[in-house]
């Protein structure tokens, strides 16, 4: 039985595609305490009811398009087995069959340029326009990782279909519907989280009084200039989230006192992100057993690109060489940098001034925050996550919402002193919540614990 055997039935019955697909059970999220929850855990979850809703509307698939080939002038020729959409719903299926592992790994090139194509055809089309539905063996890890990643970290909707059949009989056909495991969907353990795998870039200006900051000596800036700070640090919020980082970014103004003097350059934009070199350092150390306390102290030096991929090792590998891994470490925050230099050189723009000067510095996460000149005499202004960050703080803040409203503070680990809003919108920009976020991702038992 080949595959256009199998395209050509499955077309044939396009009407009643329902009846091959077979009942799937998903995965129950486990009934715990917020703060019991891993990351690991909140992610998978919420990848499972994401992945769970786009299952649903596979079975009302509308096809109106098969063996379709598209063919750009001067470009070789890109082909889908089906096209389809969902009954009653927004957007445009595309669907790729493979029927053996050698073929399997060509599918994602292909869906996604495909897909690539559509978005041409009806630009403008965001993410959310399109489904890739995927029927493989779904044998290769190469293309388990590929659905993980375009589900978790791109947000793409993708579904993945397993065929079977009796007897080399393509009307035995069923689809299965597979269902990532949590440990294949996340990687991420909680040693990724720690604060000293944060990098932070500061980039700092001109206080511009009377514009920017106040213009007599303590004076609060008013709400005009926290304005400008929080559309400043919104738009850099923007620029992070279309290159995938995951992190925060906001604006502080330094305290408009006798410092001023000695330091001109009040205001500042911080961007902060995941640092994934040390993500992975620490990753690979508490696999090989080293303590998370004792990983958070070593540096990328730590471990090897071998560690990591160890494939490497093959006869063109020269052990001589110095490694890279180091070197990807500290030059990954130039993302950040310039991104921050971009923004900042843009929204200080003004018709009645050719110049702004500016400064910066690169920190981690753990070590700014207790740098009283830079995180503490000062204005913090509104706060924003962007990519898994966001996505757990989402996650987190609905779970303690939820427990708290039936439970109460008493025996929360963070909120125990009453600390959490009535309104859950009041902790979405707020400094004071998402700072307890981040600690929690590491140990959620941080507050209790300082007193042990």
């Amino acid at each position: 039985m080949t595959e256009k055997e199998i395209q050509n039935y499955i077309w044939e019955h396009k009407e009643e595609f329902d009846k091959f697909l077979q009942p799937k059970e998903f995965p129950e999220k486990p009934v715990k305490s917020p703060w019991e929850y891993s990351p690991t855990e909140i992610l998978y979850y919420h990848i499972i009811d994401k992945y769970k809703a786009i299952w649903e509307a596979v079975q009302s698939i509308d096809f109106f398009g098969c063996e379709v080939s598209l063919k750009k002038e001067g470009d070789s020729t890109i082909r889908t087995d089906f096209l389809g959409a969902f009954e009653g719903q927004n957007g445009i299926v595309i669907v790729e069959l493979k029927k053996n592992e050698q073929t399997e790994r060509q599918s994602y090139t292909e869906l996604l340029a495909y897909g690539n194509h559509i978005r041409n055809l009806f630009s403008p089309m965001c993410k959310t326009d399109i489904v890739y539905l995927l029927i493989a063996p779904m044998k290769e890890r190469i293309v388990r990782d590929a659905t993980i990643n375009t589900l978790l970290y791109d947000k793409n909707n993708v579904c993945a279909l397993i065929p079977s059949w009796k007897n080399d009989d393509v009307s035995t056909l069923k689809l299965n519907l597979w269902i990532p495991s949590i440990e294949e969907v996340c990687q991420i353990s909680e040693g990724c989280f720690t604060e000293a795998n944060f990098d932070v870039f500061k980039i700092a200006w001109d206080g511009l009084p009377g514009i920017w900051s106040p213009e007599k000596e303590g004076e609060e800036p008013d709400e005009d200039m926290k304005k400008k700070l929080n559309w400043l640090s919104s738009l850099a919020i923007q620029l992070m989230e279309e290159q995938g980082i995951h992190g925060f970014a906001y604006c502080s103004q330094a305290y408009s006192d006798k410092l001023r003097d000695m330091l001109p350059l009040t205001n500042s934009l911080i961007l902060v992100a995941i640092n994934p070199y040390k993500a992975t350092k620490n990753r690979v150390l508490l696999s090989m057993g080293v303590d998370l306390e004792e990983a958070n102290k070593q540096d990328t030096t730590a471990i090897k690109m071998l560690d990591v991929i160890p494939e490497l090792e093959n006869k063109y590998f020269d052990p001589d060489k110095e490694d890279i891994l180091p070197y990807l470490d500290m030059s990954w925050s130039n993302i950040l940098a310039s991104i921050g230099f971009k923004i900042v050189k843009i929204l200080t723009k003004s018709i009645g001034r050719d110049y702004v000067e500016t400064s910066y510095g690169n920190f981690d996460w753990e070590t700014y925050q207790h740098i009283y000149i830079e995180d503490t005499h000062c204005y913090n202004f509104d706060i924003s996550l962007t990519g898994l960050l966001r996505d757990l703080f989402i996650e987190y803040s609905i779970l303690d919402w939820e427990y708290i409203k039936q439970k109460g503070y008493e025996d929360h680990p963070i909120y125990d002193d009453g600390d959490f809003p009535d309104e859950l919108i009041d902790i979405i920009h707020s400094q004071y919540y998402i700072r307890e976020f981040i600690k929690r991702l590491q140990n959620p038992y941080y507050k209790w614990e300082r007193y042990i």
